[in-house]
C-alpha cells in the first residue's frame, strides 16, 4: 500500500510551506518550522521516546504507515469494494527543549495550528483522491480515530489519526 503513503506525503509536502501557518508566526514570508515527512515502515524502533525527542530537535515529524486493508466482492464482474487505512502520527517537541512547538508562535508553531495544517492538506483531496494505485479508484477519503496524546508528556506533542481510503478495485476478467 505504498502508493497511499506516498500520496499522503506528497499532499502534505505540497501544502506545508510559507503561508501555511497562521499570521503572526515569525516575520512575514518566513518559512514555517522544519517538517520531516517519513514512511514509518522505514523507521526502526519508533517507540523509543528519548530517541524521538532527539530527532525532534531538527524539526517536527509526520510519519505515515500502512495500517489495514479490507475488500468485499461486489457485483458479478469480480470487482471489490475496498478500504485501505494509513496511520498518520504528528510529533513535536517544545521550544524549551530545543524543538519547534511554541504556543506563542515566537520560536515555533502552535501545536493546534500544525495539526490543523496537516489535516487540511489531507482533506483538500478528500474526493476522488488519485493515488496512482493500479486498478483502484477511490471515491473519497476521511480522517478517523483521532487520538491526541500530548497530555501524556510535558514537552513532547503527539497526535495520531487514521486516513481511510474508500473506493473500488476493478479486477481483470478470468
Amino acid at each position: 500500500m505504498t502508493e497511499e503513503v506516498d500520496f499522503l506525503i506528497r499532499r502534505i509536502r505540497e501544502e506545508y510551506g510559507a503561508g501555511s501557518l497562521p499570521a503572526g508566526m515569525g516575520p512575514a514570508g518566513e518559512d514555517p518550522p522544519p517538517l520531516a515527512l517519513i514512511d514509518r515502515q522505514d523507521v526502526e524502533d519508533e517507540d523509543d521516546i528519548e530517541q524521538r525527542k532527539s530527532e525532534l530537535t531538527r524539526g517536527n515529524i509526520v510519519s505515515i504507515a500502512s495500517v489495514d486493508e479490507s475488500s468485499t466482492p461486489i457485483g458479478t464482474e469480480y470487482d471489490h469494494d475496498i478500504e485501505r487505512v494509513a496511520g498518520i502520527r504528528i510529533e513535536g517537541l517544545t521550544a524549551d527543549k530545543y524543538g519547534y512547538v511554541d504556543e506563542s508562535g515566537d520560536s515555533g508553531a502552535p501545536w493546534s495550528s500544525l495539526v490543523r495544517v496537516i489535516r487540511r492538506a489531507i482533506l483538500r483531496a478528500r474526493a476522488y483522491p488519485a493515488t496512482g494505485t493500479p486498478n483502484i479508484d477511490y471515491t473519497h477519503l476521511e480522517l478517523t480515530n483521532a487520538a491526541p496524546q500530548s497530555q501524556t508528556w510535558s514537552d513532547y506533542y503527539r497526535y495520531d489519526v487514521d486516513v481511510l481510503f474508500d473506493g473500488f478495485e476493478r479486477l481483470p476478467d478470468i
